[in-house]
């Protein structure tokens, strides 16, 4: 499957997350709810359900149940499902983290003697906890 190929549509328009309205985060369980609701409201009136103007059927909604089913194309599909940007409470706390580590790397890069109120910024690195996906130093 070559993800940039352009049949006869545009690739990043009508993923398989966008058919079954899946979030690509979502586990099996749920995608299969999403996936029978879906193949649902198509089959009751399709044309209440459109996706970017155009009448989804049932065939596209196997198809796209399909290339879930495999790994390679799962990942094909999360590679063209763009994610929304983050707004309102979000987009704050992201901002107010921004700030946070750059004041922390500036921290870290001036001598503990030099800051204000004889704080060390560089401890609070290691009073972080450590990502998910490592096993926390000793």
């Amino acid at each position: 499957m070559n993800l940039w190929s352009w049949r006869d549509r545009n690739p990043y328009y009508e993923t398989a997350f966008q058919v079954l309205d899946v979030d690509p985060t979502a586990d099996r369980a749920a995608t299969r709810a999403r996936i029978a609701a879906r193949r649902k409201r198509i089959s009751y009136d399709a044309k209440r359900f459109p996706l970017f103007g155009a009448i989804l059927t049932v065939a596209q909604v196997n198809e796209a149940e399909e290339q879930l089913a495999t790994p390679r194309a799962r990942i094909a599909a999360e590679l063209l499902t763009h994610r929304p940007e983050p707004s309102g409470d979000d987009l704050a706390d992201l901002n107010d983290l921004l700030e946070l580590s750059r004041t922390l790397s500036t921290a870290t890069e001036a001598p503990a003697q030099d800051h204000e109120a004889g704080f060390d910024y560089r401890v609070l690195l290691a009073l972080l906890p450590a990502p998910a996906d490592q096993e926390p130093s000793a």
